[in-house]
């Protein structure tokens, strides 16, 4: 049947031909953005999840990048203990030689010239051991003093958040004074210069250091297992980084094969559509020749 009024086949390709080039531009702005959602109406439902994991990811960069500073702070401190450590070994040795009855008092005056400069670098360093402007290992002069260092490691999403975001470490102290009056963490310890010239006092002296080596020693373990927690911490934030980026890539970016197959499907179909719409509006002139005839 031929109709001139309504040429319902030329609505029909009319119709089509649109759904066609929505189509077309659709899978051009998928392919030149590279992304699959470009606008929340092309996934309602996939926008609130795709964003979500972007700003988890925001949070794990971060985290990432504050457990590598973390580390290196921890470092730093560690580096600092160490040279304590290794000036506290030669204060030991140098209180056992001036324990040694084959030395005079002119030779044990040496040992404790070379003493007080040590115990001066100790403080030196423990106060001048920094990071960023942040005193480490100095306790300002109070035994049992601590630094509380903070890091926070969590990707800061609401799921998550609480006081798994952040971890900690209260960093025990070293001071001295000139005259060797001091403490390490929660002891304090008395390396008077004087008692590097006296043989007994020096003998005292021995166990005293030794006992302030292993001390150190026991702050040092501390700050070595707190690096090793943080470095499994880092692990596991580079690891979830790499998860939540294929999740989110899974749901927001577009597959270029499956695009360009549909681009090409629909730029196929616009040929083919333009071509009947044409023949569509062809059809009600032969009504009109037919009723001529």
């Amino acid at each position: 049947m031929f109709r001139i009024n309504t040429n319902v086949l030329s609505i029909n390709g009319q119709r089509n031909l649109f759904q066609t080039s929505k189509d077309i531009n659709t899978r051009m702005e998928r392919l030149s953005s590279g992304l699959r959602i470009n606008h929340s109406a092309d996934d309602a439902s996939g926008i609130t999840a795709s964003e979500g994991m972007r700003s988890q990811l925001a949070g794990l960069r971060v985290a990432n990048d504050n457990s590598s500073r973390a580390i290196a702070l921890l470092q730093t401190a560690d580096s600092g203990l160490e040279q304590i450590g290794v000036m506290l070994i030669r204060l030991k040795e140098l209180a056992e030689q001036s324990a040694d009855g084959t030395l005079n008092q002119a030779n044990r005056s040496g040992l404790s010239t070379e003493a007080a400069a040590l115990i001066l670098e100790i403080d030196r360093i423990a106060s001048s051991t920094t990071y960023n402007g942040i005193s480490l290992i100095d306790s300002a002069g109070v035994t049992g003093s601590r630094t509380n260092l903070t890091f926070y490691v969590g990707d800061g999403t609401p799921q998550t958040a609480g006081s798994d975001q952040v971890v900690g470490l209260a960093l025990k102290g070293v001071v001295f004074t000139s005259a060797g009056l001091g403490s390490i963490g929660d002891t304090g310890f008395n390396f008077t210069v004087a008692d590097f010239i006296g043989q007994a006092s020096a003998q005292a002296l021995v166990t005293t250091i030794d006992q302030a080596v292993t001390t150190l020693a026991t702050i040092r373990t501390d700050v070595g297992a707190f690096q090793n927690r943080l470095e499994r911490t880092q692990e596991n934030i580079q690891a979830a980084i790499e998860n939540t980026a294929r999740a989110e890539s899974n749901i927001r970016d577009a597959d270029f094969a499956l695009e360009a197959s549909a681009m090409t499907r629909a730029q196929i179909l616009a040929q083919t559509g333009a071509s009947m719409l044409s023949q569509a509006n062809v059809l009600p002139q032969l009504a009109d020749r037919k009723s001529v005839v």
